[in-house]
Order: C-alpha cells, then structure tokens, then sequence
C-alpha cells in the first residue's frame, strides 16, 4: 500500500481537535460552546462506520484512533450530560437548540439510495457519512448564538475543518494515482461538507488576519 500523506494529515488533525475539546472539559472545567447534539451526533458516526468486522482490520494506529474515537465521544457526552456538577451546568442547553433528531432522520432514506452495494453493511456506512456531513451543524449555530467566545472551540472546528478538507485531498489522491477506488457517497458527502465548513474557514483566517476576537457570524 502506497503511503498516503493526506490520508495521515486528516487523521491527526481530527485527533488535535478531539484532544483540544478534551483538555478543555478537564483543564477549564468547562463545556460552554460545546454542542452536546454534536458530540451526539459524532458518537452515532463512530459506532455505525467502525463497529463491524473490519474493526481490527490494520494498521495498529487505525484500530487505536476507532478506540479513541468512540471512547472519547462516549465520554464527552456522558460527561456533559451526568458528569460533574461544575462541568455539566456550564453546558448553555439554551442556545444548542438545532433540530439534530431531523439530521438523523433524513439520512435514512439518503443513506438507501445512496449506498454502494445493497448490503445492511453498505446501508449503515451510507448512513454514518450523511450524519458526519452533518453533524458540525449544531456546533456551528451554538458558536453564532453563544453569549460566550471561546478560542478553544474556534479551534476545535478549525482542525475538523482541515481534516474534512484533508480526507478530501486524500480521495483526490487516490483517484489521480488509481490507488483505490472511492465510491460515490463518500465523494458526495464529503463535497457537502466541506462546503458548509468553507465559509468557518473563511473567517476563521479573516479573524487570524485581523488579529480581532470575535464570534464568527453564522
């Protein structure tokens, strides 16, 4: 197998971003600005892409992110909703107020007709890349109406940013040096999100540029 550097690049990025959102909860004692029906929304992803049977496929580094992945998602969320007192009230439930059970609902029926083989399989993978393009939705609105601006989550969406836009370059890759074939769901969820996280990048630099501390408008 060729070694893919962009395939590594959106790995360890959405490790950064998971990492940063964790030393916040444990270090600041704080949720504030997190979406819980993100993290929700990222746990069904996680359990629907990688609890099947290629679970222990290789390589060892690719098992260990699936069991960070999923453990780090289940802990967020439990943290945020029965987690210490300190913590959890800090959660602003008033403004994570998008519809994420429609989210669910609608990748159902997309997730069928876009599947690429009529296997249960097929349906479920379908199924967690239409939640995943997605799940930052949430995320994005409780940031826009959040009363509270907090570096620490601008970063944390900044690096699923780039690692949405690396697994982009790495389907690129792949298709240029015919190294593996990626179907077309994988290719049409991902241009989707990547267009609804373009215009977060494109003022996150903005603000970088400017040097300001603002909210990013949504």
């Amino acid at each position: 197998m060729m070694w893919n550097i962009f395939r590594y690049l959106a790995d360890f990025s959405h490790l950064i971003s998971v990492v940063i959102l964790l030393y916040k909860m444990f270090s600041k004692k704080s949720c504030s600005g997190i979406s819980l029906k993100t993290q929700f929304a990222y746990l069904v992803v996680f359990l629907t892409r990688y609890c099947n049977d290629g679970f222990f496929d290789p390589p060892l580094y690719n098992i260990l992110f699936k069991i960070f992945y999923i453990g780090s998602a289940l802990a967020i969320c439990v943290i945020m909703k029965f987690g210490p007192t300190n913590i959890k009230y800090t959660y602003e439930d008033r403004h994570d107020t998008f519809r994420v059970t429609f989210l669910f609902i609608i990748s159902l029926p997309l997730a069928y007709f876009t599947r690429p083989y009529k296997s249960l399989y097929s349906f479920v993978f379908a199924y967690s890349l239409w939640v995943e393009c997605v799940a930052i939705l949430p995320q994005i609105f409780l940031m826009a109406r959040s009363s509270k601006f907090d570096i620490m989550n601008r970063e944390y969406v900044f690096f699923l940013s780039v690692y949405r836009l690396f697994y982009l370059l790495n389907w690129i890759y792949k298709l240029v040096t015919d190294t593996g074939k990626t179907p077309h769901v994988v290719w049409i969820t991902g241009i989707i999100q990547t267009l609804i996280y373009s215009d977060f990048i494109y003022e996150y630099f903005k603000l970088k540029i400017s040097g300001r501390s603002a909210h990013l408008p949504l």
